[in-house]
């Protein structure tokens, strides 16, 4: 993907997200749970903490300095 395409789909208009230990995982990983919320939606997406990281860095670099409101 590019920035700066048209992008099509729902649009999101909340998150949340909270940390904890996986329930199944064998290995008793902390993960991160991100809850998108939207119209007649409710998304539940649950990764890793290096994943994480990465969505942080990405949203980082495209985000506006200093995370300011558009």
């Amino acid at each position: 993907m590019k920035n700066n395409e048209p992008i099509n789909g729902s649009i999101i208009e909340a998150v949340t997200v909270r940390s904890g230990v996986h329930q199944y995982d064998e290995k008793n990983r902390t993960v991160v749970e991100i809850a998108f919320k939207g119209y007649n939606t409710n998304y539940i997406q649950v990764v890793d903490f290096n994943t994480a990281r990465s969505l942080m860095n990405q949203l980082r670099d495209i985000l506006p300095p200093n995370y300011q409101e558009l």
